[in-house]
């Protein structure tokens, strides 16, 4: 498995999007109570004039308030699912759906940023490959040339999601969902594996059992 502290973010977003085209913009003294992984997080994307996060959203830093020991800093597109850091210790992450009760995150901040990062490159990719309830016959194969990341594991959108990492690919792997049940399917799982480089998914088109769904 891949340790997420390995991953070295600003390279990452270099083989992702493309060399920066802004200088970084650090945060001014108003700002300074934030911890400092996020802080780090808001300086990195100041360099890239298009936004990074297109699925979730990540605050501005003067959004970001402290309340009852907690200050949310991240939200899901709807703004229905929070996460927030322990203003005490900074490090420790809670998440929540709007208005229910905060369960501690099974990742540090860090952690948690990294993950952001590789979930959100899966949305915001130049090249991506779809397909919903693939025989897990088919998922080994599909993976070939990738490895897990140890990150924790997140309730949203849904328990069970694997985040894997290759050279210029990142893939997000889920159980399928009975839309009747609403339980997950045995025997099945739902991928999006994406690239910088179109031509690193051509191995996927060679699995001719799976239509995938495609950016071109």
């Amino acid at each position: 498995m891949i340790d997420p502290m390995s991953i070295d973010l600003f390279r990452f977003f270099v083989d992702w999007t493309g060399p920066p085209d802004a200088n970084p913009s650090p945060l001014g003294a108003s700002h300074r109570w934030l911890p400092e992984p996020l802080k780090q997080w808001f300086e990195l994307t100041s360099q890239w004039s298009e936004p990074f996060m297109r699925l979730k959203r990540m605050r501005r830093p003067e959004e970001i308030e402290a309340e009852d020991g907690k200050a949310i800093f991240m939200e899901d597109p709807t703004g229905d699912w929070l996460w927030a850091f322990d203003t005490d210790k900074t490090n420790v992450v809670y998440e929540a759906e709007l208005g229910g009760r905060w369960d501690r995150a099974t990742e540090f901040l860090p952690e948690l940023l990294v993950h952001n990062a590789l979930s959100e490159a899966t949305y915001n990719a130049r090249a991506w490959r779809e397909y919903d309830n693939v025989e897990e016959r088919f998922v080994t194969d599909i993976l070939t040339p990738l490895d897990e990341v140890a990150l924790g594991e997140w309730r949203w959108p849904s328990p069970g999601h694997r985040v894997f990492m290759g050279t210029a690919l990142v893939a997000e792997v889920s159980p399928t969902m009975d839309l009747c049940t609403w339980e997950t399917k045995p025997g099945y799982a739902d991928l999006r594996i994406a690239a910088s480089d179109v031509e690193r998914l051509s191995y996927l088109d060679r699995i001719a059992s799976i239509r995938w769904s495609k950016s071109r």
